[in-house]
């Protein structure tokens, strides 16, 4: 690393540091506690008389997703305006292409896994158990193919642009032009997917944790090996979606924070 790289100054890297901890571990741990359904941190806010400020938050979830896209656009200008980084990344058809049939025969296995292992849980666990509107027990297991198929066309529509897009940007794109200088590949692909599956500490939820660890290893590599946010948000759509067509997809929906 030469002496003009700024990542390779030591106070630099001190503030990269704080900066990736505050941004990837530190907010979505506040915003956890916002959302917590227990709502733990509730009599802490109230001591600190700022329990209206909480309540504010708290409705605030509700605008996840335009916050989400917000801040993928935020961090997509501050890597257009950044002169070290090559825009292209933000893109990348051409380093896609090549990868297509890998990303694909891996969701062709894994998502057969998933299926399978859905079917395991349904069977012999309630993992998949929830209450409806009325306090009836239902499934989220395979519900949407069964039930609301047209909700399955909408996210294939929508999901990679309004979340999977927006996140492959603050995760993989910002994230590793930002913090590559910081640590080794490998540590940095790790880092790259325990903060991805930070990302979703609001749901409260084991399983959305479980889910999306191996989901950010599989992002993380493909972006590694590829510098493309395209072929990472590909391969994201890919496994979002399916999540939902099996009823994993339960788990990270934004109907489920607080719950």
């Amino acid at each position: 690393m030469t002496q003009a790289d700024p990542i390779s100054r030591k106070p630099n890297r001190l503030l990269r540091w704080v900066e990736m901890l505050g941004i990837f571990f530190v907010l979505p741990g506040l915003v956890a506690l916002v959302t917590d359904p227990a709502e733990r941190v509730r009599p802490l806010t109230h001591w600190l008389g700022i329990e209206s400020f909480y309540h504010f938050a708290q409705g605030g979830i509700r605008f996840l997703f335009p916050v989400l896209i917000t801040i993928g656009l935020i961090a997509a200008l501050t890597l257009v305006f950044d002169k070290s980084f090559d825009n292209r990344r933000l893109w990348g058809w051409r380093e896609t292409r090549p990868e297509l049939r890998r990303v694909l025969m891996n969701f062709v296995a894994l998502g057969l896994a998933l299926l399978v292992l859905g079917f395991v849980l349904e069977r012999y666990t309630s993992v998949f158990r929830f209450a409806g509107s009325e306090g009836e027990q239902l499934s989220a297991f395979l519900r949407l193919p069964r039930e609301r198929p047209w909700i399955l066309l909408l996210i294939a529509i929508g999901y990679p642009w309004a979340s999977a897009y927006p996140q492959e940007i603050t995760h993989r794109a910002f994230f590793f032009h930002r913090y590559s200088g910081l640590m080794p590949t490998t540590w940095l692909v790790t880092v790259n997917a325990i903060a991805f599956m930070w990302l979703h500490a609001p749901f409260w939820s084991p399983e959305a944790l479980a889910l999306t660890l191996p989901g950010g290893v599989l992002f993380a590599i493909t972006y590694q090996r590829t510098k493309s946010t395209l072929a990472a948000t590909i391969e994201h759509a890919l496994y979002g979606w399916w999540a939902f067509f099996t009823g994993f997809g339960w788990f990270v929906f934004t109907g489920s924070i607080g719950r």
